[in-house]
């Protein structure tokens, strides 16, 4: 188990690789204003350099500003279109790409730009993705700094900086992200009681659900889970299983004695349905044999005004809401070099957009603990998982802005190793074993993940535990 820290380091004193050869460097970004400046600075120094709305095909190097102002969507789309357009070229040839984001120059935001931090994600992915190519990520505070300072610092960190992958420059100099042990304290200082409510989404099922569990061994207390399965009743008379080819084979046997014709599909989705039902009613279950108290709601994340009508209900049942584990998330694994805007949408909206809707119905100054399950594709990038990777960082850096906001609480995000369960099937459970990754046991994961929460105040914010899927 690790956790990171944000260190002083000077540059090396060389230029970024492939800058002063590139015969053409085009800048892109979403905020002219700041643009026009960066380009001029560029210039001055020498580099060829111009703006363009997106990739010609025909530049040598890339200048991504995507992060520095907008959105989180637009930053992190946009950027992502971009080396999506590049990417035949920085995987045949190689080539350089710089993003720039502004977290604060330093990585840990103590305002609303941590919602543009995921950038480091995608970096991280793409040199995964494009072996020949060099790819950083530098965070330079342009709203602390000002444009033309921010922008004479980032020409001197691309003349100086070499190529190393992840920089921060704020008015204080320069930082580089730096890993090393991470321990709980002996006296957990935050111990939750029977008393708390804590709400939780995505921990219905699979790996949260066994964290979840085990907190409720822990502290006795009430739990609102929030999922977007309906608890499918299990059918009078069906045998129970929980092999889904078996459940298949049960119910076309049950729907052939009732003289029905049933399509595969149909029979796929029925037994989906029925086995997410049983382990919803399993986990209440075991999280009520454990001494806690346990309540599932059927519920959008994304949707603020479903959300909003689940905290109430939740609240007029169980007290008031004293705790949030954000473990909603899904996966739609596609090279950078065909990546869409829609599979973007459909990672950000349970993991970002369920974040948001959250933070607006939650008071966050009354939680004792927020705990986020993000993942080491973040911090270590993964070939296919560009907009998972870029999701993740977000939950790091939102993280830290709400550890600046609320300090006695305990605010972690758990970037999380493969799991041996949850998404790892036994193919993916082969794949790792051939990497030579080693997985999380459920019960060793869950107990991390209990002993994280029960840390309060003394939790690292970023803890990495299990090994990277691309980390030596």
């Amino acid at each position: 188990m690790r956790t990171v820290a944000y260190v002083s380091r000077q540059a090396v004193g060389r230029v970024t690789p492939g800058l002063r050869e590139a015969g053409l460097i085009e800048y892109i970004g979403n905020y002219p204003a700041i643009a026009q400046v960066v380009v001029q600075a560029m210039l001055e120094a020498g580099f060829v350099v111009r703006e363009v709305t997106q990739p010609s095909g025909s530049a040598d190097a890339l200048v991504l500003g995507h992060g520095l102002a907008g959105t989180y969507s637009d930053s992190h789309t946009g950027a992502l279109a971009a080396l999506s357009a590049q990417a035949g070229q920085l995987a045949t040839k190689g080539g350089t790409v710089i993003l720039l984001q502004d977290t604060g120059g330093r990585f840990q935001p103590a305002d609303e730009r941590a919602w543009r931090g995921g950038l480091a994600g995608l970096a991280r992915t793409a040199t995964q993705e494009f072996p020949l190519a060099t790819i950083r990520l530098i965070d330079v505070d342009f709203a602390g700094l000002g444009t033309r300072p921010a922008a004479d610092r980032l020409v001197e960190e691309l003349l100086s900086g070499g190529n190393a992958a992840c920089v921060g420059l704020n008015a204080k100099g320069r930082l580089v992200p730096d890993e090393h042990p991470a321990f709980f304290p002996p006296n957990q200082t935050a111990q939750l009681t029977s008393s708390d409510t804590l709400l939780v989404t995505g921990g219905a099922r699979g790996v949260t659900a066994d964290c979840i569990i085990e907190l409720a061994a822990r502290t006795k207390a009430g739990f609102i889970l929030l999922g977007r399965s309906e608890i499918t009743p299990w059918p009078q008379g069906l045998p129970q299983t929980n092999d889904e080819k078996e459940l298949r084979g049960l119910l076309a046997r049950q729907a052939s004695a009732e003289g029905r014709k049933v399509k595969p599909a149909d029979l796929n989705r029925d037994a989906r349905a029925l086995l997410s039902g049983a382990e919803i009613r399993a986990t209440l279950s075991a999280i009520e044999q454990a001494g806690g108290r346990a309540l599932y709601l059927p519920t959008d994340v994304a949707d603020p005004a479903a959300l909003k009508s689940a905290v109430d209900q939740a609240t007029q049942l169980f007290g008031p809401i004293t705790g949030l584990v954000h473990g909603a998330g899904v996966l739609a694994d596609k090279l950078i070099a065909e990546k869409t805007s829609e599979q973007v949408a459909r990672v950000f909206a349970p993991k970002i957009d369920g974040l948001a809707a959250l933070l607006s119905v939650l008071d966050t100054s009354t939680l004792k603990t927020i705990a986020f399950f993000s993942s080491v594709s973040a911090r270590y990038g993964n070939a296919g998982q560009a907009d998972y990777a870029m999701a993740n960082e977000i939950l790091n850096r939102m993280a830290c802005w709400l550890k600046a906001s609320h300090p006695q609480a305990g605010v972690t995000s758990i970037n999380w190793g493969p799991w041996d369960g949850g998404m790892v099937d036994d193919g993916l459970r082969a794949k790792f074993a051939e990497m030579g990754v080693p997985l999380i046991p459920r019960d060793a994961g869950a107990r991390i993940f209990a002993d994280a929460v029960m840390a309060g105040s003394k939790c690292p914010v970023e803890l990495i535990v299990g090994a990277g899927i691309a980390h030596d």
